[in-house]
Formats: structure tokens, sequence, C-alpha cells
């Protein structure tokens, strides 16, 4: 097995290989002058498994052209089996078809990658496993996140009340401890005045939701908790001010990674 890393997620796929102590290689990747894509392997991958890492963020669209190129070279080298990693899957936030007229992202992505990788892991979906298997013809495996947000608060928080704000958030409030507490967005968040609070969240995108629910929230101390830190926009810097702390992890690189999750990919791979 070999580890590949494609732009968005290199760091996290050589943490990734040294966990499991397997060769590990930056794909090359090169724009012509006409913006078309280039890519190219340096090691042999002849009957080998081959794993491409990469986030759909920043840069989705580009970004997914870049593992659907990977999966199609590698393939075409004779490797064996082309496993696609995705730390943070973009278009799977809509699992149905809302307006007349329109595409579902998820089914689209789910055909594509299907057609060129034999496998696909995704960590810490939107919607759940059963809802967005279906738009896939290769296996696919949801990792969780909760307990590596759990064993953080364990870790790092004393005495905090836990928030889940929105029906995803909710579910994983509640892995991180049992008693947390569970809102809908736009809900005022009161009765906090002398307390420290964890805000978990799934996403945070451009915080908009996020920060009207932090303006009325008094407390001691607010630490904003997420899985995928996208942080669109000036996002980062507004949630910044409100809070003593945001924490994610390295599903999308940003400052605030403070949570890994290779460990979690390499035991999944090992299964594999």
């Amino acid at each position: 097995m070999i580890i590949v890393g494609l732009s968005n997620s290199k760091r996290l796929a050589k943490r990734i290989a040294q966990k499991l102590n397997l060769d590990y290689e930056d794909l090359e990747i090169l724009d012509t002058h006409e913006g078309e894509i280039h890519v190219k392997f340096k090691h042999k991958l002849e009957n080998q498994k081959v794993v491409l890492v990469q986030s759909l963020y920043p840069h989705p669209n580009y970004s997914l052209f870049e593992v659907l190129f990977a999966a199609s070279a590698a393939r075409d080298l004779k490797a064996k089996e082309v496993i696609y990693v995705a730390p943070y899957m973009a278009y799977l936030k809509k699992d149905s078809r809302v307006e007349r007229g329109e595409g579902i992202g998820g089914k689209i992505i789910g055909d594509l990658l299907s057609r060129h990788v034999d496998s696909v892991m995704a960590v810490e979906l939107y919607f759940s496993q059963h809802s967005i298997k279906g738009f896939f013809s290769v296996p696919f495996y949801k990792l969780n996140c909760s307990e590596l947000l759990r064993e953080y608060v364990l870790k790092n928080l004393e005495d905090v009340e836990v928030i889940g704000v929105g029906d995803k958030a909710k579910l994983l409030a509640r892995h991180i401890k049992k008693d947390a507490l569970s809102y809908n967005k736009g809900d005022k968040l009161e009765g906090f005045e002398d307390k420290d609070v964890v805000v978990v969240d799934n996403t945070i995108s451009s915080g908009k939701t996020m920060l009207e629910n932090l303006k009325n929230l008094k407390a001691n101390k607010v630490y904003l908790l997420g899985v995928h830190g996208l942080f669109t926009g000036d996002a980062y810097k507004n949630l910044n001010e409100k809070v003593e702390k945001v924490v994610t992890t390295n599903t999308v690189y940003h400052e605030t990674n403070d949570l890994d999750v290779s460990g979690l990919i390499a035991r999944k791979l090992m299964e594999l």
C-alpha cells in the first residue's frame, strides 16, 4: 500500500503514512498554460494498493478533478486497488432534490467517484451513511470523529456545558457528553452566566448562524469545537473575537487544527 497526498491534504497524508509505516509520495500536479491538470506518480504502482488523500476544500471543483485524474492514472498504471480518502467531502449536504429541475450533488459526486475508485472513505459527513451510501456503487466508509472530540473535552476542559446547535451538531454533542444540551438554529442560548460552555458544530463555514447563536450567549468562557473548519471569508476572525478558543480537526488545514484524524483514518485503512 502507498499513501499519496494531493494538493489539499499533503500534511495529513504524511501523518497517515507515518502511522502505518508505509511509503508516501506527493502527487506531482502541474497546470498547463491552457489551465488543464497534468498528474504524475513517482512510485511504481503496478499491483499496489494506492490511497489518494484529498479534502475537497478549498477549491472543491478543482480538487475533485485532481482526485479523478489521479485515480484514472493510477488504474492506467495497473494499480491493484485505488482507495479515495476524503477528510472533508464536498457536495454531500444535499441528499435529495429540493427544487424542481436541480441536480443532486451527492448523487453526481457518487457517480463520478464510483467510476474511478474502488472504495471511498469520508470523515464525519453532514448526512448519515445510510442516506449517502446509495449514491455510491463502490464500498463507502464513514468515519466518526465524536470520540476524538470527546477525548479533547475530557483532557482539556473541566466542568463544561456542551451544547449542540442544529440537528447534526446535536448528535455530536451527545456523543461528547451524555447530558449535552440541544438547541435549534436561531434559539437563544440562555442560563450559562457562571459556566464554561463548549459549542459543537460539524462544519464551520461562513459562521453566520453560529455568530447569531453566540450573540446572546452570556457565559464565563465559550469554546467552539468543530470537525471541519472551512472558515469562508472573515468567519474565523469574527468567531475568534467572540470566544475563548476555536478548535477543529485537521480534515481541512487551518491554524485551529488541534485535533488529528490521521489515526482514525489509519486504523480504518488497516482493515481494508
